[in-house]
């Protein structure tokens, strides 16, 4: 069996697609840059014409990663950049957030509808209430370093991936990640929620300690306001849980350990709502399972 993979690869590898010039066995690769040059192409008249007073540097920015995306989706560029670009651009698009929620013509965010839910659903606020309930130093610091782990989580199944040399599977887990992150950046614009963190003093303040201050200064430097609900962190963390148990079987535990204290410590740490978290895990499993289906689609579909 193992000869036959290898003889089928090495066949797609020389069968060109005349659409693309991009060799057959990257059709996959395509999802991951068709979407993001979907969402960058719906979002650029948002940023033209919308209620904002968009800067013209930042309109430029956002069409030249439009046409980098393009480029590099449908050119004749390296397989590897085909693959890695729209992740790399995931932090431009999330810097961008704000403009484009101001270009939607939001006036102020909506956290009083969310702290609605949360009395209503909880009773209270999950966000102040667990800190103030559980002031333990050793279990702050534990949930705000798996609070931080999103960051090596965002990159972890894709990585392993490269390094095996799974190049198809690769293209689908960007692709479902890529899904993921839309799907929030898309919610931010409409329904933009600033978070916890910029009505009150988090409980976990007064606990403190040194993985409490690094987090705090990464959130100052380069958190978007108006991206809390949901939380794209536990929304991607789950993606990456569910795509490492799916690559990787039970060896993907350890992601799926991180996924959910991260999405305890972003309420322990006050920087989301309970109700944020909640959506976030309900988006990572949803753009999963879709996301998926349809890389399994693709693949299936590729010529050979």
């Amino acid at each position: 069996m193992s000869g036959i993979r290898h003889g089928t690869s090495m066949n797609s590898e020389s069968s060109p697609l005349p659409s693309t010039g991009t060799i057959s066995k990257d059709i996959a690769a395509i999802w991951p840059g068709a979407l993001l040059c979907a969402y960058l192409g719906v979002t650029t008249p948002l940023l033209a014409f919308g209620a904002g007073d968009t800067p013209w540097l930042g309109l430029g920015v956002h069409l030249v990663a439009l046409a980098a995306s393009v480029v590099a989706t449908f050119g004749p560029v390296r397989p590897w950049l085909r693959r890695w670009l729209p992740l790399l651009l995931v932090l431009f698009l999330y810097a961008e957030l704000p403009l484009l929620i101001a270009a939607a013509g939001h006036a102020a965010p909506y956290d009083s509808i969310v702290t609605g839910w949360e009395l209503t659903l909880f009773g209270g606020q999950p966000a102040l209430d667990w800190a103030e309930s559980w002031p333990s130093r050793l279990l702050s610091e534990l949930l705000h370093a798996a609070y931080l782990s999103y960051y090596p989580i965002i990159f972890s199944v894709p990585v392993l991936l490269q390094l095996q040399r799974r190049e198809a599977e690769l293209s689908g887990a960007v692709f479902v990640v890529m899904l993921t992150f839309i799907l929030c950046f898309g919610t931010y614009i409409a329904f933009p929620v600033a978070g916890p963190r910029y009505l009150w003093p988090s409980p976990a303040d007064d606990v403190g300690g040194p993985v409490r201050a690094l987090t705090l200064f990464l959130l100052e430097s380069q958190s978007s306001r108006g991206t809390a609900f949901p939380s794209s962190h536990v929304a991607v963390a789950t993606t990456q849980a569910v795509l490492a148990l799916h690559y990787f079987g039970r060896r993907g535990l350890i992601v799926a350990l991180c996924a959910a204290l991260l999405a305890v410590g972003a309420v322990y740490g006050g920087f989301h709502y309970l109700i944020d978290a909640i959506a976030g895990l309900a988006y990572g499993i949803a753009a999963s399972a879709v996301g998926l289906r349809l890389a399994a689609y693709a693949k299936a579909r590729a010529p050979t």
